[in-house]
């Protein structure tokens, strides 16, 4: 028997109370407007009854279907964080232990909102939990510094059982060789990921290569309309000159053999930031002692500095991810063991 986790009382949010009020400031000027509009008609056989109903029915109408994604969100977050889903994060997500119990709290409710309002798709593989939660994880640590951040950018995640070709084509061939791709065109608001290559990202916290996060952060770069290599969203105006002249001599540095950065950084500005934040948020240790202007960049691109972290991050990764046998307690909390909890419901 599962015990899932309780969360406190939704509380309304800075971006919740300013939609209302967006909400309030269209809905009253409809009813202002519509009722002098029907006791203009009434003298040409408009009905009387029209004056008190039509008005107000409209103005509703705008308020309701402006706030319709609050009530849903709050639908979402009334209802329990499944143990299931806990026991991934403790199990696989390193960056959510290193939290404090009020982040972590903000990061489930973060998780549950992500998985309530966009779709996971299977494509030739059945999705468990855990796929679906490193999914969710991936969205959410990069925008963890941003606590009002919209997912706007993305509306589905394709899972796909293998790496794949350009055209989407799956298997085991050496040509198979895409982790994941942000979609265009006709994908657009679609990402496609290896499921394999998602699940090994968080499992392997120490190679500084995640797929998830790699792919959110083309995202979060593409929030400006291009994805550039510019993350403006976290750069102040004057800051954006620096970081062009750091990359450059960053992605120079790896031309010439002399850095510890993926060289697949070089393939272009875009790739460079990507992979950059991979190794931000699996070693930000490393990458303040080997990169520190690069490292204190990120930092106000993400508006994280993970310093406070980055002792319980290298412990960790010294010592490897917590294990979890069958008959070791269930990572959620219930008590029970792992074998007889969330071990079949995470697929883990």
């Amino acid at each position: 028997m599962t015990t899932d986790v309780k969360l406190p009382t939704h509380e309304a949010t800075p971006a919740e109370r300013h939609a209302r009020r967006t909400a309030l400031l269209v809905a009253v000027p409809i009813l202002v407007a519509l009722s002098i509009i029907v006791l203009a008609l009434l003298p040409a056989g408009l009905p009387v009854w029209s004056a008190p109903v039509i008005p107000p029915i409209f103005a509703l109408g705008a308020y309701f279907g402006m706030t319709r994604r609050i009530r849903t969100r709050r639908r979402i977050l009334s209802r329990p964080f499944p143990a299931e889903w806990e026991a991934v994060l403790q199990r696989d997500v390193l960056f959510y232990r290193a939290l404090s119990e009020p982040d972590q709290h903000r990061f489930r409710r973060n998780v549950q909102v992500f998985l309530g309002e966009k779709r996971i798709t299977g494509i030739g593989t059945p999705l468990t939990a855990t796929t679906r939660v490193l999914a969710a994880a991936s969205a959410i640590i990069p925008i963890f510094g941003f606590p009002e951040w919209e997912w706007d950018q993305i509306s589905e995640i394709l899972i796909y059982p293998s790496r794949f070709k350009q055209d989407f084509g799956i298997g085991d061939s050496p040509d198979h060789r895409t982790l994941g791709m942000v979609g265009t065109g006709a994908m657009n608001r679609v990402m496609i990921l290896s499921e394999p290559d998602l699940i090994q990202g968080f499992r392997n916290p120490g190679d500084k290569r995640n797929v998830g996060i790699h792919e959110f952060a083309h995202l979060l770069d593409k929030s400006d309309g291009t994805i550039d290599g510019l993350p403006v969203v976290g750069l102040e105006r004057e800051a954006i000159g620096p970081w062009v002249e750091l990359v450059r001599r960053k992605m120079q540095e790896i031309d010439d053999g002399k850095s510890d950065i993926d060289p697949y950084a070089l393939t272009n500005e875009a790739e460079f930031f990507a992979v950059a934040s991979e190794y931000f948020f699996e070693r930000p240790g490393v990458m303040l002692r080997k990169h520190p202007a690069l490292y204190a960049m990120m930092s106000q691109v993400f508006r994280q500095n993970l310093s406070r972290r980055m002792m319980r991050l290298a412990r960790e990764v010294r010592e490897g991810r917590p294990r979890f046998g069958r008959n070791s307690p269930c990572p959620c909390g219930s008590g029970n063991k792992f074998k007889k909890c969330c071990l079949g419901k995470t697929g883990g």
